[in-house]
């Protein structure tokens, strides 16, 4: 491949709406291709980096920053995708570099931006820069909706939901999608209005009855689906919330306390080794706190999706679902949605180099 007049294809948020990348039974495949590739060992993902200014919990204080480096295969498998309903192979690498202040949005700003880069396969030079932020929101929600889809009961009907922010509405969205047979939704946040406005936002989107709660432990009490997104920063979940046959899943790092995860008979997460490497999940300080022994681990939702691990094994076992967050997840689907904006043309072409070297000409003392 020639490298003159090399350019990168820039997306901004609006062109990754219009490239599809808000569509969630959409990020569902990708995200599903994803965790059977990891299932497959057809990936590679070392640890993220972590800058933080302080001890794991000044993540929902003062913040941090996070690179996921990745790649993606799938030729191998290109059949078994395919008949899988998934989006074929991915087969090249990309990072998603994430910078997170919770103080953020009492400014006006997201808490979260994130930039992405997905790489061309031959020469390995940057092919496109789009923005991660509605990727990783997206990704996020979609990764407990595949799980869902693997673990929860299929006649769920109450979905239970801690946290009424974008996360909260990416876990819905997925959660509805991944399991149509839920009904209604019970939203807690402790800002009551903005349970109130996700109620107005969402309840048409869903297609579900969607009532906000006053207290938190009435999003987990008879629920069949639970998802906690929120910036708690210790646990306020007790184990006694749980009714037979819950499936849990956790995004953030500090609702539910180490002890509580005794109750469960299966515990999934998407990444053991990135789990007990970021060292902040609560599957892992339950471990690490001697609450539960490390076989208690059930597995990874990689190896259920590729039937090497069985999910749930009968409708009264309690699940609980803690992942960390993948970056091959990132690269699945903004994979996705960059060979969407290929075909329709979407996106700003941005030259990254007009002649190979041409600026050694400039080199001056």
């Amino acid at each position: 491949m020639a490298t003159d007049n090399w350019s990168i294809l820039y997306l901004s948020q609006e062109d990754c709406v219009a490239a599809g990348g808000t569509v969630m039974s959409e990020a569902l495949k990708a995200t599903e291709r994803s965790f059977f590739l990891h299932g497959k060992k057809d990936y590679i993902q070392p640890g993220k980096p972590v800058i933080r200014w302080g001890e794991a919990a000044t993540e929902e204080t003062t913040g941090r920053i996070m690179s996921m480096p990745s790649f993606l295969g799938g030729t191998a498998y290109l059949e078994e995708l395919a008949a899988r309903g998934l989006p074929g192979p991915v087969n090249t690498s990309g990072i998603k570099f994430i910078p997170s202040r919770p103080a953020n949005p009492a400014k006006g700003l997201p808490r979260a931006t994130a930039l992405i880069i997905i790489v061309d396969p031959e020469t390995l030079i940057p092919a496109c820069v789009m923005d991660g932020a509605i990727v990783s929101a997206m990704r996020t929600g979609a990764a407990s909706g595949v799980a869902a889809q693997y673990l929860a009961n299929p006649d769920a009907k109450i979905l239970g939901l801690v946290g009424a922010s974008v996360q909260g509405m990416t876990q819905a969205a997925a959660l509805k999608a991944a399991v149509p047979s839920l009904q209604s939704l019970r939203i807690f946040d402790i800002n009551a209005q903005a349970s109130a406005s996700f109620a107005r936002a969402m309840e048409a989107k869903l297609a579900m009855e969607i009532i906000p709660v006053t207290r938190v432990e009435e999003a987990f009490v008879d629920s069949d689906v639970i998802a906690t997104a929120t910036m708690a920063r210790e646990p306020y979940v007790r184990a006694e919330w749980y009714k037979p046959g819950v499936f849990h899943a956790e995004i953030s790092f500090w609702d539910t306390p180490p002890e509580a995860l005794s109750v469960f008979e299966r515990i999934f997460v998407d990444d053991w080794y990135q789990v007990k490497h970021h060292g902040v999940d609560v599957s892992w300080r339950a471990v690490k706190e001697g609450c539960i022994p490390e076989e208690r681990i059930s597995g990874e939702i990689g190896e259920v999706v590729t039937g090497q691990k069985v999910g749930r094994t009968s409708p009264e076992e309690k699940i609980f679902f803690n992942p960390i967050g993948l970056g091959i997840h990132d690269l699945s689907e903004a994979h996705r949605v960059y060979q969407n904006a290929l075909a329709k043309n979407i996106g700003t072409r941005l030259n990254y180099f007009q002649r190979t070297n041409a600026w050694l000409e400039s080199l001056s003392l």
